[in-house]
C-alpha cells in the first residue's frame, strides 16, 4: 500500500502543476486459464493439485474491461481493470479441502485485476517512449468446487495487494501507435509467497482527429498474465499456479 500512497501522492502533485493528456480505452478481450490449484482446510500446505484442463475451466472467455493513461511529459500513469469467470464440470486429480480425489466436480474461477503503474519517460522524444516505474496490480482470485451430486463445496478465495516494478516502450508514427508494458515482482510476506508477471502488448490507428489534440481510434493487443501464489496460515492453505492468455480489441478516445 506504499506504493499505492506514493503513486497517488505524485500524480496529485502532477495534476497540481498541469493539465496531462488523457487517453481513454474500453476494450473486450479473451483470457485462457491454464495451470494447477490445490487447496487445503488445514495449515502445513496442500497434498497435491489439480489442472484447470482436469477441471474443464480451460476455455477462453471473453469479458469487458478499461484503461486510462493520463501522462504529464516524462511521468506516465497507467489504471486499468478487467474481470473474468470460467466454469466447468471435470474430475479432482487431488483432494480439494474437504473433497476427495476422482470425485467429479462443478467448478468457478473468478479472476480480477486492477493494476496501476507509473513510469517515468528516459527517453524524452516525441515519437519514442522509454520508461521505467513501479506499481501496485490487486489479483482478486476465487476457485470454487462443489462436488457433483453433494453438498460439499469449498473456496479458495485471496486477495492480493501485489507491487510491481515496469517497463514501458512505445513508438508513435503518425496515426499508429504502439507499445509494451510489462511489469511483475515476487514478494514474501508472513510466509506466504507470490508471483506476478503481466505483459500487456498493444497497437492503435487514430480514425479522427490528430496527436495532442482530441482524436479517436481502435485498439488490438495481446495479454499474458502469470500468477503464482502459495499461502499457509492456521486454518487454509493454497497453492495456485496459473497462467493467462489472450487478444483484445477496443475503443479509445485521447485528448
Amino acid at each position: 500500500m506504499k506504493h499505492v500512497t506514493a503513486a497517488a501522492s505524485l500524480a496529485a502533485l502532477l495534476c497540481s502543476c498541469s493539465a496531462p493528456k488523457v487517453a481513454l480505452q474500453a476494450t473486450y478481450g479473451e483470457l485462457k486459464p491454464d495451470g494447477d490449484l490445490g487447496y487445503a482446510t488445514t495449515s502445513g500446505g496442500v497434498s497435491g493439485s489439480t489442472s484447470t484442463s482436469d477441471l474443464a475451466i480451460d476455455d477462453s472467455e471473453a469479458m469487458p474491461g478499461a484503461r486510462a493513461d493520463l501522462k504529464w511529459g516524462a511521468p506516465h500513469l497507467t489504471l486499468s481493470t478487467q474481470a473474468s469467470s470460467w466454469d466447468g464440470r471435470g474430475t479432482l486429480a487431488a483432494d480439494f479441502g474437504g473433497i476427495s480425489a476422482s470425485t467429479a466436480v462443478d467448478t468457478s474461477l473468478d479472476l480480477a485485476l486492477h493494476r496501476g503503474v507509473l513510469t517515468f519517460d528516459v527517453l524524452p522524444t516525441e515519437n519514442f517512449e522509454l520508461g521505467l516505474g513501479l506499481g501496485v496490480t490487486v489479483a482478486d482470485v476465487e476457485a470454487s468446487v462443489n462436488d457433483v451430486g453433494g453438498n460439499v463445496t469449498e473456496s479458495a478465495d485471496e486477495v492480493l495487494p501485489i507491487p510491481v516494478l515496469a517497463v514501458r516502450g512505445g513508438a508513435r508514427f503518425g496515426g499508429l501507435h504502439v507499445e509494451a508494458l510489462v511489469s511483475g515482482m515476487t514478494i514474501n510476506y508472513d510466509g506466504d509467497d507470490a508471483t506476478y508477471l503481466e505483459a500487456d502488448l498493444q497497437a492503435g490507428l487514430d480514425l479522427f482527429g490528430a496527436a495532442g489534440a482530441l482524436s479517436g481510434g481502435v485498439v488490438a493487443g495481446y495479454r499474458y498474465i502469470a500468477l503464482d501464489v502459495e499461502y499457509d496460515d492456521a486454518t487454509e492453505s493454497a497453492d495456485l499456479d496459473l497462467t493467462f492468455n489472450g487478444p483484445y480489441l477496443g475503443l479509445s478516445l485521447s485528448f
